[in-house]
C-alpha cells in the first residue's frame, strides 16, 4: 500500500486543529506543545493538524513552523497521523519545507495558498510545481476569503494525483462541501469539514470521512464518541449530541472570541498552563474565563483536569 493510500485511510474521524501554547515572552512553549499532543495521541485522537488560524500562523515566524513540525512529528511518533502546513510561500520555499517535513516524520502536508491569490490557473501551477519536491502526501487548502471558491472541477483534476489525498474545506460548509464529495468519490480522496459537528452529520452521509470538531482540543473522547455514532448511522443520537455539546459551546465561544475561548477551554482543562493567545491580542480576563467554566460545566460536566 502506497504512503499517499495510507494517510487517506486514517484520514477518518475527528481532527484537531493543533492551537499553540505561548510562554510570557511570546514565544512557542515547545516542551508543553509536546506534552499536549501527547495527550491527545493518549487520548485516541485519529488526527492532530496544524492550520493557519487555529495555529496562529499570522504570528509566527518560518523558523518556528519548521521546528514545531520536527518537535511534534518526533512527539507524536506515528500514535495518531500529524499533518503539517505551508505558510503563504514562494514555490521554492514550499518544495523545501516538503522535504523537511517529510524528512523529520510528518505524515502529511497541507498546502496553504494566500487566498486572495488563489486563481485558477494560480491555484493548480502552484500545486503542480511543488508536487515532485518529496513523496509526502499532500491536502488541499480551500478558502476564499471572501472571494469566489475554487471551482470544484479544479479540487477534482488535482484529486486525481495519487499524492494529494484530500482538502480542507474552509469555504461554504454546505452545497459547495457537498459537490466537492461527490466531484471526488471513488478516489483516495478526503473532503474534510472545516469545522463543525453539524455540518459533518450531512457530509458524512454523503462520503465525507473527516471534520475538525469544535471540542476535540478539549474533548477528543467527545469527539471520537459522536464520530463512532455517525458510523453506526444513529442519527438523532448524533444531532442530540450536537444540540448537547456544541450549540452552547459555539454560540458563547463565539460571542466571546472564537481563539481566545478555545485557549481558554484548552487551559481550563489543565492542557496550558495559561490562556494566553499571541502576546499582541488579549487573553480572556479572569471573569470572562469563569464564564467560559459555567458553559463548559453545564454542556459537558465537571471539568476533568488532565495530568500532563
Amino acid at each position: 500500500m502506497s504512503r499517499a493510500v495510507t494517510v487517506f485511510e486514517r484520514l477518518k474521524g475527528p481532527v484537531v486543529p493543533l492551537n499553540l501554547c505561548f510562554t510570557a515572552d511570546g514565544e512557542i512553549d515547545y516542551p508543553v506543545m509536546r506534552k499536549y499532543v501527547n495527550w491527545l495521541c493518549e487520548q485516541k485522537a485519529p488526527v492532530l493538524l496544524l492550520t493557519y488560524g487555529s495555529s496562529e500562523f499570522d504570528w509566527i515566524s518560518d523558523e518556528d513552523l519548521w521546528r514545531l513540525t520536527a518537535e511534534l512529528a518526533e512527539a507524536v511518533a506515528g500514535r495518531s497521523l500529524f499533518i503539517s502546513a505551508t505558510k503563504f510561500w514562494t514555490p521554492a520555499v514550499c518544495r523545501k519545507f516538503l522535504k523537511h517535513a517529510d524528512q523529520v516524520g510528518a505524515d502529511a502536508v497541507k498546502i496553504q495558498i494566500n487566498p486572495m491569490q488563489a486563481e485558477r490557473e494560480a491555484f493548480l501551477n502552484y500545486h503542480h510545481r511543488v508536487l515532485d519536491a518529496a513523496q509526502i502526501p499532500l491536502l488541499l487548502w480551500c478558502n476564499n476569503a471572501g472571494k469566489p471558491p475554487v471551482t470544484v472541477d479544479v479540487v477534482a483534476e488535482l484529486a486525481r494525483h495519487p499524492q494529494i489525498v484530500g482538502v480542507k474545506n474552509d469555504d461554504d460548509q454546505f452545497y459547495y462541501y457537498y459537490d466537492l464529495i461527490r466531484a471526488t468519490q471513488g478516489q483516495h480522496f478526503a473532503v474534510i469539514s472545516g469545522g463543525q459537528m453539524r455540518n459533518f452529520v450531512f457530509g458524512y452521509q454523503i462520503g465525507s470521512p473527516a471534520y475538525l470538531c469544535t471540542v476535540a482540543p478539549f474533548r477528543p473522547d467527545v469527539a471520537n464518541e459522536f464520530y463512532q455514532i455517525l458510523v453506526q448511522r444513529r442519527f438523532d443520537d448524533a444531532w442530540a449530541m450536537v444540540f448537547r455539546y456544541e450549540e452552547p459551546w459555539l454560540k458563547l465561544a463565539s460571542e466571546m472570541g472564537w481563539l481566545r475561548s478555545i485557549k481558554s477551554a484548552i487551559h481550563l482543562h489543565g492542557l496550558f498552563p495559561n490562556n494566553s493567545v499571541f502576546p499582541v491580542r488579549q487573553p480572556h480576563t479572569h471573569a470572562e474565563l469563569e464564564k467560559i467554566r459555567q458553559c463548559l460545566e453545564t454542556a459537558f460536566g465537571g471539568i476533568r483536569k488532565a495530568h500532563l
